[in-house]
């Protein structure tokens, strides 16, 4: 059983589990019941060895962030629902 990863936070850590059992990687998180207090971190473990490599993957790619920008076309969508919303509610301010 191999550590691969170290933290206080419980849902990154499960997260990571889940990611690797997904994967076909047996993992293991231990002192989750802690909820992270500082000398006992939380740990996630595989339980083969010869899964750590991928292991390591797994958890680049859950840590990744991901870029996900909505296209000018949406956005000046939104703004145009946002400023008709905006002048429906006006309008119906000035009849009561």
């Amino acid at each position: 059983m191999k550590e691969i990863l170290r933290t206080s936070s419980i849902s990154l850590a499960e997260s990571l589990r889940v990611a690797l059992e997904a994967e076909g990687i047996s993992a293991f998180v231990s002192n989750a019941n802690l909820g992270g207090l500082p000398p006992a971190a939380i740990t996630v473990a595989v339980a083969d060895d010869a899964d750590y490599d991928q292991g390591l993957v797994v958890l680049n790619e859950l840590q990744r962030p991901t870029l996900n920008a909505p296209p000018a076309r949406r956005r000046l969508l939104r703004a145009l629902i946002i400023a008709i919303v905006g002048v429906v509610l006006i309008l119906c301010a000035n009849l009561f």
